[in-house]
């Protein structure tokens, strides 16, 4: 009785469900579908296909701007190291040029040292060769303009040695030359200009100097004259110091003479 009440659930069963069959079709086939066909993914993994398409998409597009940086940053570089290179032979250049420069003013620096020393000798003798031009060389200030004549050689030859009293150098002085210094003169009441005379022999200056210093005071016409040593143009321009301190000891009635080379001797109260 068991098995005969199986049966008829099961035919009563099957009977159903192909009454149902029967009625909805696409129940059935739906059925069969499912059965035969490959499940489909989840909705939840079909919902993260998208944002990973995006992601996979920004990263290429961020790896493109990479490398187009890349590329940018190469060329800046690449440019760089010519530049480099150009200001590194350019550098060595002015190194290089620096160098012979330093050399050649080493070199200019000696020469100018060596001809330095070379002006120094050759001042010297030029002033020795000067100074020894005018050793024989005497000035006389206070003669009278036109005193001396249209001969002042003869007139000096004849003159001098009666003026100072020297015998021994009458008709035996030699005058080689003898002119007026300085400026022209323009009025008859301007001081006389002093008379510049060149001697033949060094040692008459000398007796003439000697002389005229043991006299003192030596006058022409009344009126005082004065020997003196022809000074260089240097001593003579430190002379012109003294003209200050001269033009006082003539206000004051001072005595007064310039002596070689270029000293100034004053006698005041027999002193």
């Amino acid at each position: 009785m068991g098995k005969t009440r199986a049966k008829q659930q099961q035919s009563s069963l099957l009977q159903y469900y192909g009454d149902r069959s029967a009625e909805d079709p696409t129940t059935s086939m739906q059925g069969s579908e499912c059965g035969d066909s490959v499940p489909s993914p989840p909705p939840s993994l079909e919902g993260q296909a998208n944002p990973m398409e995006s992601i996979l998409h920004d990263i290429h597009q961020t790896n493109s701007q990479i490398e187009v940086r890349i590329s940018e940053i190469k060329l800046s570089i690449t440019s760089m190291d010519k530049k480099m290179e150009a200001y590194t032979k350019r550098l060595d250049e002015a190194e290089h040029r620096i160098g012979n420069t330093e050399d050649s003013v080493h070199g200019l620096e000696t020469t100018v040292q060596q001809l330095q020393e070379a002006v120094v000798k050759l001042q010297e003798k030029a002033d020795d060769l000067e100074n020894r031009s005018c050793r024989c060389n005497l000035r006389l200030v206070g003669l009278p303009e036109g005193e001396e004549g249209r001969d002042p050689v003869s007139f000096l030859e004849s003159w001098l040695p009666s003026l100072l009293n020297l015998l021994e150098l009458t008709n035996n002085l030699k005058v080689e030359q003898t002119h007026r210094t300085f400026l022209p003169r323009i009025r008859n009441t301007d001081k006389p200009r002093m008379l510049l005379f060149k001697l033949l022999r060094y040692r008459d200056k000398e007796i003439i100097l000697r002389q005229a210093r043991k006299l003192d005071a030596l006058t022409f016409n009344n009126k005082p004259v004065y020997v003196f040593p022809d000074m260089s143009v240097d001593l003579f321009q430190k002379g012109k110091s003294f003209f200050g301190v001269k033009r006082l000891c003539k206000d004051l009635d001072i005595p007064f003479a310039l002596l070689f080379p270029a000293r100034l001797r004053i006698d005041f109260q027999g002193q």
